[in-house]
């Protein structure tokens, strides 16, 4: 299943890209003539902010303007992107986000402050990348089978972090309890990289953390991985297993960074916005940068990504159901 989202289809055509080397900003002054900011709604050292920071680094250099990551973490993701969401649209604020507060918080919270498919724009995927079964060290297992009879026989003695409730972290390891039938505490933090560095401390014992914020502590050794959450194997961790054939059949759960603009911002900048990023994206070093943190580029197009958030979130959807969950 993959989580690739657009709710709404970027109205520029390629020769109309092409010709958009000079967009105007309302007022009618070229964009951009002053910093662009960018939101990034977890803390650093997550899928989103690993996405950001690589993307951002090329990207000021081409629109020739200095870009702000701006990291607002909290609530999973909602805080930052409303903020976003009730923005300005004059094209000096974007959100990259994970797709969480976009996908799964419309199912999940009955007071959500924003509506991403009125509120925002996909503009592009920025990453794809799979979850990775992560735990510390000293837990007794090596394998999926050995994780899942554990906790089987230990019934809430282990505990699994995640960034956040109605993060595809937090949704993909509930679902996989549910799938195995194990009963194994989740405890919430402020994004990936905290919740992968209480595993590392042994606060927490496993994590179905991104892989940009596990494959680091993984190659310095101070977790052990088990498997990936994807349901083919992750090209970059082509030695892990998948989840499914590692003992859980039709288990299968993928992550995306995603790009993203007020929903009225000036379709000449969102135009551009895609342009530039998929050029980049497409950067033979940030091809390699992207692998090294265990993740594949985005770029896809924007009518592919509508039809495929549709199944998405219909699938988030169906699992906050199954599992009668729903916040205030």
């Amino acid at each position: 299943m993959k989580t690739i989202i657009a709710f709404a289809c970027v109205a520029a055509a390629s020769a109309s890209v092409q010709q958009a080397v000079a967009q105007t900003a309302p007022g009618g002054a070229i964009w951009p003539e002053r910093p662009v900011r960018i939101v990034v709604p977890f803390p650093p050292g997550g899928s989103s902010d690993f996405a950001a920071r690589i993307l951002t680094h090329h990207l000021q250099n081409t629109i020739k303007q200095t870009i702000i990551i701006d990291n607002r973490g909290g609530a999973g993701g909602n805080i930052g992107s409303e903020i976003v969401a009730k923005a300005a649209p004059d094209g000096y604020t974007f959100l990259i986000t994970a797709e969480g507060p976009i996908t799964i918080s419309p199912s999940l919270y009955q007071k959500l402050g924003y509506l991403p498919s009125r509120d925002l724009v996909a503009i592009t995927p920025v990453i794809t990348y799979s979850n990775v079964v992560v735990m510390h060290p000293t837990v007794r297992a090596n394998t999926m089978k050995e994780l899942i009879a554990l906790a089987k026989d230990n019934p809430r003695k282990l505990s699994y972090a995640h960034p956040g409730i109605g993060t595809n972290v937090h949704l993909a390891s509930e679902l996989l309890k549910l799938m195995t039938g194990t009963d194994i505490v989740g405890v919430s933090y402020k994004g990936g990289g905290p919740a992968v560095a209480s595993v590392v401390a042994n606060e927490t014992q496993v994590s179905l953390a991104t892989a940009p914020s596990s494959i680091p502590h993984v190659k310095g050794g101070r977790l052990r991985a088990l498997a990936v959450t994807t349901a083919k194997r992750s090209a970059v961790l082509p030695e892990l297993p998948t989840i499914a054939e590692a003992g859980v059949p039709g288990y299968g759960v993928e992550g995306t960074v995603l790009l993203l603009a007020p929903s009225k911002t000036p379709p000449k900048i969102v135009a551009r916005m895609y342009e530039e990023s998929t050029k980049i994206l497409k950067m033979p070093e940030v091809r390699d940068a992207v692998a090294a943190g265990g993740s594949e580029p985005g770029g896809a197009p924007p009518a592919e990504t509508q039809r495929l958030v549709r199944e998405e979130s219909a699938m988030w959807e169906k699992l906050i159901k199954s599992l009668g969950v729903k916040l205030d």
